[in-house]
Protein backbone atom coordinates (compact mmCIF):
# COMPACT_ATOMS: atom_id res chain seq x y z
CA UNK A 1 0.00 0.00 0.00
CA UNK A 2 1.62 3.23 -1.12
CA UNK A 3 0.76 6.82 -0.28
CA UNK A 4 1.18 9.77 -2.60
CA UNK A 5 3.20 12.72 -1.33
CA UNK A 6 1.32 15.74 -0.03
CA UNK A 7 2.25 19.42 -0.07
CA UNK A 8 2.45 21.34 3.19
CA UNK A 9 -0.85 23.16 3.79
CA UNK A 10 -2.60 21.84 0.65
CA UNK A 11 -5.95 20.26 1.50
CA UNK A 12 -8.24 20.67 -1.51
CA UNK A 13 -7.75 17.29 -3.18
CA UNK A 14 -8.32 14.13 -1.18
CA UNK A 15 -5.88 11.24 -1.51
CA UNK A 16 -7.42 7.98 -2.75
CA UNK A 17 -5.96 4.88 -1.09
CA UNK A 18 -6.48 1.15 -1.62
CA UNK A 19 -6.01 -0.90 1.54
CA UNK A 20 -4.05 -4.05 0.78
CA UNK A 21 -2.57 -6.71 3.02
CA UNK A 22 1.10 -7.75 3.13
CA UNK A 23 0.55 -9.97 0.08
CA UNK A 24 -1.02 -7.15 -1.94
CA UNK A 25 -4.58 -8.49 -1.72
CA UNK A 26 -7.36 -5.92 -1.33
CA UNK A 27 -8.94 -5.84 2.15
CA UNK A 28 -12.75 -5.70 2.36
CA UNK A 29 -13.61 -2.55 4.35
CA UNK A 30 -17.40 -2.92 4.26
CA UNK A 31 -18.83 -1.35 7.42
CA UNK A 32 -15.45 -0.10 8.68
CA UNK A 33 -14.59 3.24 10.20
CA UNK A 34 -11.11 4.37 9.12
CA UNK A 35 -8.68 6.31 11.32
CA UNK A 36 -4.92 6.81 11.20
CA UNK A 37 -1.86 7.65 13.27
CA UNK A 38 1.08 9.63 11.89
CA UNK A 39 4.65 9.44 13.21
CA UNK A 40 7.52 11.74 12.26
CA UNK A 41 10.38 9.54 11.04
CA UNK A 42 13.12 11.82 12.39
CA UNK A 43 11.52 12.02 15.82
CA UNK A 44 10.02 8.61 16.50
CA UNK A 45 8.57 9.87 19.76
CA UNK A 46 6.18 12.29 17.98
CA UNK A 47 3.03 10.42 16.98
CA UNK A 48 -0.36 12.03 16.49
CA UNK A 49 -3.81 11.10 15.24
CA UNK A 50 -4.70 12.11 11.70
CA UNK A 51 -7.68 14.44 12.03
CA UNK A 52 -8.71 14.59 8.39
CA UNK A 53 -11.81 12.91 7.00
CA UNK A 54 -11.67 9.27 5.91
CA UNK A 55 -14.46 7.99 3.66
CA UNK A 56 -15.06 4.63 2.01
CA UNK A 57 -15.47 4.90 -1.76
CA UNK A 58 -18.44 3.13 -3.34
CA UNK A 59 -18.32 -0.44 -2.09
CA UNK A 60 -16.12 -1.14 0.92
CA UNK A 61 -15.32 -4.51 -0.64
CA UNK A 62 -12.97 -2.70 -3.06
CA UNK A 63 -10.72 -1.60 -0.18
CA UNK A 64 -10.73 1.97 -1.53
CA UNK A 65 -11.09 5.00 0.74
CA UNK A 66 -10.20 8.68 0.61
CA UNK A 67 -8.27 10.83 3.06
CA UNK A 68 -9.13 14.53 3.00
CA UNK A 69 -6.35 16.13 5.02
CA UNK A 70 -6.98 18.40 7.99
CA UNK A 71 -4.81 21.45 8.68
CA UNK A 72 -2.86 19.43 11.27
CA UNK A 73 -2.28 16.46 8.93
CA UNK A 74 -0.23 18.58 6.48
CA UNK A 75 1.01 21.35 8.80
CA UNK A 76 4.67 20.29 8.72
CA UNK A 77 6.92 19.23 5.89
CA UNK A 78 8.94 16.07 6.45
CA UNK A 79 9.05 12.30 6.28
CA UNK A 80 6.38 10.41 8.17
CA UNK A 81 5.03 6.92 8.71
CA UNK A 82 1.26 6.39 8.64
CA UNK A 83 -0.68 3.46 10.04
CA UNK A 84 -4.37 3.10 9.19
CA UNK A 85 -6.92 1.42 11.42
CA UNK A 86 -10.21 -0.08 10.21
CA UNK A 87 -12.66 -0.55 13.04
CA UNK A 88 -15.41 -3.13 12.62
CA UNK A 89 -16.66 -5.15 15.63
CA UNK A 90 -12.93 -5.70 16.11
CA UNK A 91 -10.21 -3.83 14.24
CA UNK A 92 -7.47 -4.33 11.68
CA UNK A 93 -4.26 -2.32 11.19
CA UNK A 94 -2.08 -1.74 8.15
CA UNK A 95 1.65 -2.03 8.23
CA UNK A 96 3.23 1.42 8.53
CA UNK A 97 3.55 3.23 5.21
CA UNK A 98 6.03 5.98 4.36
CA UNK A 99 4.52 9.37 3.52
CA UNK A 100 6.21 12.65 2.66
CA UNK A 101 4.80 16.13 3.10
CA UNK A 102 6.76 18.38 0.77
CA UNK A 103 7.61 21.93 1.75
CA UNK A 104 5.41 24.62 0.16
CA UNK A 105 7.30 27.54 -1.38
Amino acid sequence: MALANAVQGARHTAQTITWTDADGAVVNLTGATITARIRAKRLNTITFAATGVFALVALGATGIFTWTYSVADVANAGLFEVQFKATFTQYDLTLTTDWEVLEAI
